[in-house]
């Protein structure tokens, strides 16, 4: 639902405009109301949004009507994320708002938990990778992990639309189930630095609370991955057999990066699109005192996680690199940890790609990774 739809008004950012960079109003999502509204359950509707900011005390006001009769909306306001719940049966048609903020009417999307229902599924956004990326990360995770089902939100892909990626995905035997959500939303302006400012990026963390509610409550459990990003076992075991026997539902863990190296030849010689397979050497450590004094790598990556839907309170909010407010999240498992590769990427956020010679000092391979490789079926 969009603003424009209806009425003049946006969405303010709160950022200082001295921090705002020259391309945020371009990327700034003043427009979008909200996302999706979704049946979460039999008697439950739940609208998805970005954060309200000066338009809180305008959806405060608004009142909502459903065949079933008019109800007020009880508001949640989590980071960079904002969602109305309503007291609405199944089946009441399309819900109309008034308020100050103005009049409109928008359909209710059904619940889709079903069709995931007992299934180990990989989750995850993506915006014109290739086509080859993305099977080959299905293709690890469901040789190394056990994966079975796919659920992917596209960012507005030109490259190609939703439906041949959607036939790819269902080409790939193994996978029973996937489903390409088209999400054509502002990514949102990133931070300042790894800390600052990191108040406007409001489109995934969107995307994932509406996977969680419209799709994966049922799912027997759910890993969080970007395309560039594998997760490997110390023990052999799956992440997601881990999240299941797990005491709290939840396995969170590191990375490590993956790099290519300088071999001499030019880049244009080079095969394309390169594959995940083609790369194995770690990026060497880097350790640094961080703000808190602590000595940490400042190349390892964020974490990740693998959860058990229905084991996750209620309350909580489905993050990037963690679970937010609930305790299980505080603590990384070392019997897992993923690798990001460097190269698998389209340099959207920074340039990823510069290659340095190999260096046998400093680079080794990473046997565990290539040891991955070995059993991974990577054409079918």
């Amino acid at each position: 639902m969009s603003l424009s739809d209806f009425t003049d008004k946006r969405r303010q950012p709160t950022r200082p405009p001295e921090f705002r960079g020259e391309n945020f109003d371009r990327d700034f999502d003043s427009n979008t109301l909200f996302y999706d509204a979704v049946q979460v359950d039999k008697s439950r509707v739940a609208l998805f949004a970005p954060p309200f900011f000066n338009l809180t005390r305008d959806i405060a006001t608004t009142t909502f009507i459903s065949g079933s009769g008019t109800c007020k909306a009880r508001a949640r306001h989590l980071d960079r994320h904002a969602q109305l719940w309503l007291d609405i049966a199944e089946h009441a048609g399309p819900i109309q708002a008034l308020g100050d903020l103005g009049s409109f009417t928008f359909p209710v999307s059904p619940n889709y938990s079903q069709i995931f229902r007992d299934r180990r599924v990989i989750f995850t956004m993506s915006k014109d990778n290739p086509i080859e990326w993305i099977l080959d990360w299905v293709r690890f995770n469901r040789d190394i992990h056990g994966a079975d089902a796919v659920l992917i939100y596209d960012n507005g892909s030109s490259a190609y639309d939703a439906a041949t990626l959607s036939a790819a995905l269902r080409s790939v035997p193994g996978i029973d189930c996937s489903v390409v959500m088209e999400w054509p939303f502002k990514y949102g302006p990133q931070g300042a630095n790894s800390w600052d400012h990191w108040d406007s990026d409001f489109c995934q963390l969107g995307a994932w609370e509406h996977a969680r509610w419209r799709f994966l409550q049922h799912a027997r459990s759910a890993m969080n991955s970007d395309i560039d990003e594998l997760v490997l076992s110390k023990t052999g075991k799956s992440v997601f057999e881990a999240a299941e026997q797990s005491r709290t539902g939840l396995v969170r863990y590191r990375g490590r990066w993956i790099i290519g190296i300088d071999d001499g030849v030019r880049d244009d010689m080079r095969k394309a699109p390169h594959r995940h397979a083609d790369f194995s050497i770690l990026m060497p450590p880097d350790y640094k005192i961080s703000q808190f004094g602590l000595r940490r790598d400042a190349n390892e990556c964020l974490p990740k996680w693998t959860v058990v839907p229905s084991r996750c309170p209620v309350h909580a909010q489905w993050h990037v690199h963690s679970i937010f407010s609930w305790w299980a999240s505080y603590f990384c498992t070392r019997q897992f940890s993923f690798r990001h590769f460097r190269e698998i990427g389209s340099n959207w956020k920074y340039q990823r790609t510069h290659r340095v010679p190999l260096d046998p000092q400093v680079h080794r391979e990473d046997r565990a990774l290539l040891d991955a490789f070995q059993r991974v079926d990577w054409e079918n």
